[in-house]
């Protein structure tokens, strides 16, 4: 298996290196990043946990709302160019963020951070991964999925040092020049323009029906797969986002100090690249179709120890075990997407996904937020989230395979 990894990596390095230099530089727009943020916002805004949970749901629901905007232009523009507008559009976003005085310049600086981080950085990583590498899909995942899992590690516990050290508003300054002066250069410098990788694929009809319509966005929400599967990807933001929005509150209710949790972060990141590099070569050879139902059951074991126990590595258990799961998300869900759809509009389908994985994070912080504000302890929220870690799970167990692209049965061609 690991020859197999070396092999990719020494045919591909710059491609490699490329998306998963996107996936690491998503961590500012991450909700584990605002996390370390958020004291310092509401300190200075006057916002509590429903204060902050709100503004930062209803920045994330506009950003989500942008996003099948944004998201179909990689499937018709160059990646040098998506790329360079998206660093340009993080650096504008972090540097309006730490100069914000007032609630709506925080607002339109956080919207445009989720936007540009959350949003267009992963999607330009694994789109531009996915379609290029085909039947190594799984393995190439894998690969660049390291990006965002040593962004999960670096940034909660650099930026709790970097706050502590010189502020929140120098902070995201130090933030903004690292976009510009490492990200955008490196980025640039390693595509060349005449490299395959970068261009929008020829229409190849690849999907698992095995017909050769172009399945379009419009297509893949006629099919009842979509509704079936794509829970399975928005779990996880969905409850992660809520809980880890509010790290400060579960760490006090919990008896943990709030550094002790940001280094466990770490184990996260070691354990969903653990999680990747074995399901990668997995998907590769029993297909997404097979596997992608068990992705979350990491997860339940996850939220199951974060309700039983007090205990401080408790916190490293939780974040570990979720890492996990994330791994097995991360690689099993964006392949299984261009195993059944095919690549030719994958850009446009991310995005519906991509959006829906936005609002998803949108809506919890706010719901969170008000329900610890109004009395709900921690043990009862997480356990809602281990019942609904478990339906989505049997759902997507039941999903029907699309046999027949929907055209074929409506015979009325064009696309959208």
């Amino acid at each position: 298996m690991f020859r197999e990894y070396i092999k990719l990596i020494r045919d591909y390095p710059r491609f490699l290196t490329f998306s998963s230099l996107h996936m690491f530089f998503s961590g500012p727009g991450q909700s584990f990043s605002f996390a370390l943020f958020a004291p310092s916002f509401a300190a200075v805004f006057a916002l509590g946990s429903g204060g902050f949970g709100t503004l930062y749901s209803a920045a994330t629901l506009v950003s989500a709302a942008l996003m099948p905007f944004f998201g179909p232009l990689i499937d018709r523009v160059n990646l040098r160019i998506c790329s360079a507008f998206v660093g340009l559009l993080m650096a504008a976003s972090l540097l309006t963020t730490s100069i914000a005085a007032s609630l709506p310049v925080l607002f339109v600086g956080v919207l445009f951070l989720r936007l540009s981080g959350q949003g267009l950085m992963t999607q330009i990583g694994g789109v531009s991964t996915n379609r290029f590498f085909g039947s190594q899909r799984g393995k190439a995942l894998a690969v660049v999925g390291f990006g965002f899992s040593f962004a999960a590690a670096f940034f909660p516990i650099t930026l709790a040092y970097l706050i502590a050290r010189f502020g929140w508003q120098q902070t995201l300054l130090l933030l903004a020049a690292s976009v510009v002066c490492v990200f955008l250069p490196i980025t640039l410098a390693l595509i060349k323009k005449t490299d395959r990788f970068q261009h929008p694929p020829a229409p190849t009809g690849e999907a698992s029906t095995g017909e050769t319509f172009t399945w379009t966005r419009k297509d893949v929400l006629r099919v009842p797969f979509f509704y079936f599967a794509v829970p399975m990807t928005l779990l996880m933001p969905f409850f992660s986002t809520g809980l880890i929005i509010h790290l400060g509150k579960i760490a006090e209710h919990k008896g943990w100090s709030l550094e002790w949790v940001a280094s466990c972060f770490i184990a996260s990141a070691i354990m969903g690249r653990v999680a990747s590099f074995c399901v990668g070569p997995l998907v590769d050879r029993f297909t997404a179709r097979r596997l992608f139902p068990f992705v979350l059951v990491p997860y339940v074991l996850a939220l199951t120890v974060l309700m039983l126990s007090n205990h401080p590595y408790a916190a490293m258990v939780w974040l570990g075990m979720g890492g996990l799961s994330f791994g097995c998300v991360s690689v099993t869900m964006p392949a299984l997407w261009a195993e059944v759809f095919g690549v030719d509009s994958l850009g446009a389908i991310s995005s519906i996904v991509g959006s829906a994985g936005v609002f998803a994070t949108a809506l919890s912080p706010a719901l969170f937020g008000w329900l610890l504000d109004g009395g709900l302890d921690v043990e009862r929220l997480v356990l809602g989230g281990v019942a609904l870690a478990i339906l989505v799970s049997l759902i997507a167990l039941l999903a029907p395979a699309p046999t027949r692209h929907p055209r074929t049965r409506t015979q009325t061609p064009g696309a959208c």
